[in-house]
């Protein structure tokens, strides 16, 4: 899905006596918060003891076995060394848990939000350890590589490795070392990014990596992708420029058109107004009054006429913008969905009006050379060349209290629990909400039971059905309609009915390094209910994987509107189901994400009864996204730096 969903409401803390919702400050109630986000820090499967790290020159590690070989760097057009350098000098695994020596903090779980979060305090001057359970650093945002031998028109997909699932299926020719094969590099996750590179209010990551010194290498292009609506009439050419957005939805609806055109200049005053108060600068403590009485404050001031629709839901920003055309109204929806898993009725103004209003300034959207694994790998460089420490294959059984079970003072390991590697300033976890509290959490912990209750009871959405593809590219121009693709299959039902919207990206578009020569990597993926797919997979690997490839052909049915004979192109296929999304993207129930509906806000990132104990990602405020988990870690460490060193911080961006 988009992965740059921005903001919804945020809150700060209970002494400030005001709510902060995005980019909005309104005088009522006293709720706790601060701010932080999700990655799958802790993960079920059994820890493994292992020393050997892969130094690889390619872009990223298969997803299939911990022990697999590297693949080679084979072709002219693979990423080169230098821009794809593993950062192992310091990654380590889990075998030795010491306790010789303490953190100032310990981040469980190297998601976006998680990296993040841990290269801002390393910046300013602490000593930070992330463990990863995963092999691989990135959370949802990690990409893995598959080989197969060349000249082969097919793959026999009923060669398994022992764990037999569809990001396990064994490499033709993993022991192969003769050069005679084709390297394909996936994407697990996001797929839409803007602003990465284009310092900006809404998405941290441009002004932060440039502060950090890993600035990322994009390729630019406009529209950001085609949105296959209606039956035999071409896409809706999703352009970023609203101008050039509004010609196309005239080729729909004339009315609609018309409507978004007079809607234009005050979405882009909206945005304005959201700008005022950058990303950068939040924090969730009293201070962030400071912030903005210092340096935002007269930016600020457009906020006030759109105070009262940022924090309801987008129906209600539609309405006053006066948009009511019923093809418009749908598109709308189908955008909502596309951020947060809700339709309009559910998704935040704010996050709505930050996407159309973002995409409009930059006019361009943007992918990172070399997928979105480049992105938590320039966040991995950033921690460790300021001496932060990285273990992957390190799972954490458990926060470490003190006596009195109220304040977090470190971890436990799997592998050695009764040794607790120390955190002097804090523990935060880069794990779901739902796994933060039913497995993170020790059960004397001093939660009280209505926190715990609201914790482990908020809603999450489906999970996904996926098909990775190296496909064959002689003949394919994408010069026109781009890789990116929206599918609806049948506008009468729900969004979020199983296989109804089908998301496909083609990233070889804009980084062709990411296959070989004359091929193309291709990710389609549909919403999936995950309940039964675990079970079926345990109890009947068969029936599982027939189950996989009847779910899996509305994808491909989806991706004919865009090749129409793309089952004969393919050369490497993988197949995955909502127990693949789980294990491994370390997602509960291999969810999208957490559904608070507006006008209800996402919670913050204390955890309230546990002192110096945080949470960062995508189930807690600001939301779901690339951009929204990012700004959940700037936000938290923000909020525990000094306000002189954030004001550094901030100078620093300037600068950029």
């Amino acid at each position: 899905m988009c992965v740059y969903c921005y903001y919804s409401p945020i809150r700060i803390n209970r002494r400030s006596r005001f709510h902060f919702a995005p980019k909005t400050l309104l005088l009522f109630g006293y709720e706790n918060a601060s701010l932080l986000l999700n990655t799958r820090g802790y993960s079920a499967p059994a820890e493994q003891n292992v020393s050997k790290m892969r130094a690889s020159s390619t872009l990223c590690c298969s997803t299939s076995s911990v022990g697999r070989k590297e693949p080679r760097a084979s072709s002219s057009r693979r990423l080169s060394a230098t821009r794809c350098e593993r950062h192992h000098k310091t990654r380590i695994c889990a075998s030795s848990s010491s306790s010789s020596s303490a953190y100032d903090y310990i981040v469980v779980g190297s998601g976006i939000g998680g990296l993040t979060a841990a290269a801002m305090l390393s910046y300013h001057g602490n000593s930070v350890l992330v463990l990863e359970s995963h092999y691989e650093t990135g959370g949802a945002a990690h990409g893995f590589t598959r080989r197969v031998k060349k000249k082969r028109d097919e793959i026999d997909t009923s060669q398994k490795s022992k764990k037999g699932d569809e990001n396990e299926s064994k490499d033709d020719d993993e022991d192969d070392d003769t050069n005679e094969s084709l390297e394909f590099v996936f994407d697990t996750g996001p797929s839409f990014f803007a602003g990465l590179t284009t310092p900006n209010a809404l998405n941290p990551l441009a002004s932060v990596l440039e502060v950090l010194g890993e600035p990322l290498e994009t390729v630019k292009y406009d529209p950001l992708g085609t949105f296959h609506i209606e039956k035999g009439v071409p896409g809706l050419r999703r352009h970023a420029d609203l101008d050039l957005l509004c010609e196309e939805i005239e080729r729909f609806s004339e009315g609609g058109a018309k409507e978004v055109r007079l809607a234009v200049p005050k979405i882009r005053d909206m945005f304005e107004a959201l700008s005022g108060l950058p990303t950068i600068a939040l924090r969730t403590d009293w201070r962030i009054l400071l912030v903005i009485g210092k340096r935002y404050l007269e930016k600020m001031s457009k906020l006030g006429k759109y105070g009262g629709v940022l924090g309801q839901p987008t129906n209600a920003l539609l309405d006053f913008l006066d948009v009511r055309d019923p093809w418009v109204k749908y598109l709308c929806d189908l955008e909502c969905f596309l951020l947060s898993g809700m339709d309009a009725s559910g998704t935040v103004s704010a996050e709505f009006a930050s996407v159309f209003g973002a995409s409009d300034y930059f006019k361009k959207s943007e992918f990172p050379v070399g997928g979105g694994k480049a992105i938590s790998d320039a966040l991995v460089r950033a921690i460790e060349k300021r001496g932060g420490e990285i273990r992957v294959n390190a799972h954490v059984k458990e926060v470490a209290l003190n006596d009195k079970k109220d304040e977090a003072i470190g971890v436990r390991m799997r592998m050695d629990p009764e040794v607790v590697i120390k955190a002097k300033k804090g523990v935060l976890s880069n794990a779901s909400v739902w796994d933060t509290y039913e497995k993170l959490l020790p059960k004397d912990a001093k939660i009280s039971a209505q926190e715990y209750q609201k914790n482990t009871t908020i809603d999450c959405s489906d999970s996904f059905m996926h098909i990775h593809l190296g496909i064959k590219a002689d003949g394919l121009d994408f010069s026109h309609l781009g890789g990116h693709h929206v599918v609806v299959n049948d506008k009468s039902k729900p969004l979020d009915a199983p296989g109804n919207v089908c998301m496909i990206s083609i990233a070889t578009v804009w980084s062709p390094e990411m296959a070989p020569d004359g091929h193309h990597c291709v990710h389609c993926y549909t919403m999936e209910p995950y309940d039964g797919w675990t079970e079926l997979k345990a109890t009947d690997r068969k029936a599982y994987e027939e189950k996989k490839k009847e779910k899996c052909d509305v994808l491909f049915k989806a991706l004919e509107t865009v090749i129409p004979d793309v089952r004969s192109r393919v050369v490497l296929e993988l197949l995955a189901s909502p127990a693949s999304h789980e294990k491994w993207l370390r997602r509960y129930r291999g969810t999208y994400g957490a559904v608070i509906p507006a006008p209800k806000m996402f919670p913050g990132p204390a955890v309230k009864g546990v002192k110096n104990l945080y949470r960062v990602g995508d189930s807690v405020a600001p939301g779901v996204g690339v951009p929204a988990a990012a700004g959940s870690g700037v936000i938290c460490a923000n909020t525990l730096t000094s306000l002189e060193d954030h004001f550094k911080f901030l100078d620093k961006c300037d600068e950029k």
